[in-house]
């Protein structure tokens, strides 16, 4: 009975590894949506609200190598349990403060409002225990046994993105890929004896914490560069002498989005939140669509965060020209004249409000 107790225990903790990878991959591909849901809580500025969600999918990936690796049992369960009471304390909070939209605990493959998110992490808890209770402590498995678990999220990832379950790029594939791949490899060499030296050990536990800073700054560097700045001004300026001529006084914020695409609702979460939190005038956004938006509005705006502004419609060749192809576009006008602009990964809420405050 204890043989088998103790062979139940080591698989749940191959599976609570495996699961512990698989909530942080599902966050770090959809790291946008989570990284908005924390700051609509108002507690953070974006840039520390950004830094929560890395920080959130690091200890993940970490917590999943050493349950995965069965290493360091009584520091690996009780920071597993820890960390889980301690998302479970903030979900806790968003259920009193009437938050019923999803956490995005696992990015978008488990759509949960805070509530279910707790009963799941009760489950999870009341498992952790089970296995550290009933499991060998001397018990190590081998790397043909690491790494297709550490594989095995990413695979449903991908099946996911295929199935349209979630909304993935070829970049959130990319870095997805290279991040497993960093994590599997410090798996690996994890299960090998030589590993058991306390500075390899730590070497080894930086490698995720590394990727993830890394291709995450990576994967924000690919949206910021120059072409974020490079409109075509003679079409702004045939814009500003037509549909854009009510907005040519005071300061405004003016953005430039296609209705169809993800990152123009993202920016527009942001965009929203920020005027909120600072609370900015609505009067001074605008937002522009190119092309015929008729019936996709409701999608666009889908987001429980987005506030519809002052809407304007110009026609899809029109809007092309002006964004070079590149949106979506964040234009600060002061008086008709461009101050700034942002893409979706680059805006500054320091900047509007110095920007729009300073009026």
């Amino acid at each position: 009975m204890s043989r088998a107790l103790s062979i139940a225990a080591a698989v749940m903790a191959q599976l609570l590894g495996c699961f512990f990878i698989l909530s942080a991959l599902g966050k770090f591909v959809s790291i946008e949506e989570f990284n908005v849901y924390v700051y609509s809580f108002g507690w953070f500025p974006w840039p520390l609200a950004v830094m929560v969600g890395w920080f959130a999918i690091t200890a993940e990936l970490i917590l999943g190598l050493l349950l995965l690796l069965n290493r360091h049992r009584r520091f690996t369960y009780l920071a597993a349990i820890l960390v889980t009471l301690g998302f479970s304390l903030f979900l806790l909070v968003a259920h009193f403060l009437g938050r019923t939209d999803s956490c995005h605990c696992m990015g978008e493959l488990l759509s949960m409002n805070p509530l279910r998110s707790l009963l799941k992490n009760a489950v999870l808890v009341l498992l952790l225990l089970l296995s550290w209770k009933y499991g060998k402590p001397d018990w190590r498995p081998r790397w043909w046994l690491v790494l297709p678990m550490v594989a095995l999220p990413f695979g449903i990832i991908v099946l996911a993105g295929f199935r349209g379950w979630i909304r993935m790029n070829f970049f959130d594939l990319q870095y997805g890929g290279t991040l497993i791949g960093c994590v599997a490899a410090a798996g690996v060499l994890g299960s090998f004896a030589f590993s058991r030296r306390w500075w390899v050990q730590l070497l080894l536990a930086l490698v995720p914490l590394v990727a993830v800073f890394v291709l995450s700054a990576a994967a924000n560097l690919l949206n910021i560069d120059s072409s974020t700045t490079d409109y075509d001004s003679s079409v702004l300026e045939e814009m500003q002498a037509g549909v854009l001529k009510p907005y040519n006084n005071g300061h405004r914020i003016v953005a430039f989005y296609s209705v169809g695409c993800t990152y123009c609702q993202k920016a527009e979460e942001k965009l929203s939140l920020m005027q909120k939190r600072n609370d900015l005038p609505q009067s001074a956004f605008v937002t522009v669509f190119g092309g015929d938006t008729t019936g996709r509005m409701d999608r666009f705006y889908s987001s429980p965060y987005a506030v519809r502004y002052t809407t304007e419609v110009v026609e899809v060749e029109q809007f092309l020209r002006l964004t070079r192809g590149r949106f979506p576009l964040i234009m600060l006008m002061d008086n008709g004249q461009v101050k700034e602009v942002y893409s979706s990964s680059s805006i500054s809420e320091q900047g509007m409000v110095k920007f729009l405050k300073d009026e």
